[in-house]
């Protein structure tokens, strides 16, 4: 009798447990924490325009839309929509760490202000939105800035925006569009980091820096000599640490 009871008692804890895998399917996608590294209002951005350099903070001016830049920064007192208009822009920057089927990745989290027109054929009523990206590299890739001479060039192995619909989750947004990509088994585009130190004639040390951009037929590489965005090598030894630690 005691045997039939155990019996029964063990199918119905299996039964149970099969059930709840299948009720609650173990995630083969996980998104860790975002560590911040940077915000972009403390973060100095350079151009070189019209034989003058010009700091910006958080953006650049480059893209498609400069002449919308200047426009939004000559009436617009605090740089919101200039700052949507270049795809060269944050307003947090840090280290996200990513888990696929037991595999660990390590990229950059990156919160983004964005905008649209409300009427695109007019075009009217623009107006801006925050956005949340994640950009993955393999680790050999990262292993590039662990010792950072001259220019360094990270290719990115998988990147994607969050769904906007969604955006009050922030990076975790990302998790439909990242898990479609793992699926595919690479990016839909080629898209690189760039990191080159300099030295100051007065021998202060920096790190120059742009966000990922698209290598494309159709669009020209952003001049890194003339627009970037520029910290402290202590700061870059901060994300180092992030990266490594």
């Amino acid at each position: 009798m005691k045997t039939v009871i155990y019996t029964s008692t063990f199918l119905l804890i299996t039964l149970y447990t099969q059930s709840q895998k299948q009720v609650n399917p173990e995630k083969v996608l996980n998104i860790g924490e975002f560590k911040h590294w940077i915000y972009g209002e403390d973060t100095s951005g350079w151009d070189f325009d019209n034989e003058q350099w010009m700091e910006r903070k958080g953006y650049l001016r480059v893209g498609d839309e400069v002449g919308f830049i200047d426009i939004a920064e000559k009436y617009e007192q605090i740089k919101t929509e200039a700052k949507s208009r270049t795809p060269q822009n944050f307003n947090d920057l840090g280290i996200i760490k990513v888990s696929f089927k037991g595999e660990e990745y390590i990229g950059f989290g990156i919160e983004k202000v964005e905008g649209r027109y409300r009427y695109p054929a007019i075009p009217k009523d623009y107006y801006t939105y925050l956005s949340f990206y994640i950009y993955l590299f393999k680790e050999n890739e990262l292993q590039k800035l662990d010792k950072i001479e001259g220019e360094v060039v990270l290719n990115v192995f998988l990147g994607t925006k969050g769904d906007p619909l969604l955006k009050d989750k922030e990076y975790q947004s990302c998790y439909a569009n990242l898990k479609t990509l793992f699926e595919y088994g690479k990016n839909l585009e080629n898209e690189f980091v760039k990191f080159k130190k300099h030295t100051y004639i007065e021998g202060m040390e920096v790190v120059r820096f742009l966000l990922p951009q698209i290598i494309s037929r159709y669009n020209e590489p952003i001049d890194f000599d003339n627009h970037y965005f520029e910290v402290t090598l202590q700061e870059f030894n901060e994300l180092r640490s992030l990266i490594f630690n």
